[in-house]
């Protein structure tokens, strides 16, 4: 008899532990409370990305850091401005006499937005002001 109450309790244990699992990847992969915090990307923000890995990752790479120092976008040095303008410019146009083409004609306006934003998104953070004591 005791056997046999252990061997429920065991039993519902178990069952109970195994919901508390489903109920925990169930959040995760629908969203519902419990689930991931992280913001959710818009679909111009995942075009950015599938954009970058297409065209720019080859010279830039997956980090930003480039295939020579020229080509880094994570070193804080932005030789044609550092605004999201200013790189939507230099997307849209090229640079003359460097490696970098212009994409005018490959991305449309809006994507090329979103995809400056992604490369500034590569710059370093800057560390916070210390304060004196």
């Amino acid at each position: 008899m005791w056997m046999s109450r252990t061997l429920n309790r065991l039993t519902v244990a178990i069952i109970v532990a195994f919901s508390c699992l489903l109920a925990a990847v169930a959040a995760q992969t629908t969203g519902k409370p419990g689930a991931s915090k992280a913001p959710k990307k818009s679909a111009a923000a995942l075009k950015a990305e599938e954009n970058y890995k297409t065209v720019c990752q080859v010279c830039h790479l997956a980090d930003g850091k480039g295939l020579i120092p020229d080509m880094s976008l994570n070193d804080g040095v932005w030789k044609h401005g550092s605004t999201t303008q200013a790189i939507a410019k230099t997307i849209k146009e090229g640079v003359k006499g460097t490696l970098m083409l212009p994409f005018k004609d490959k991305f449309s306006d809006e994507e090329i937005q979103e995809l400056a934003k992604l490369v500034k998104a590569f710059e370093p953070k800057k560390p916070a002001a210390k304060t004196k004591k």
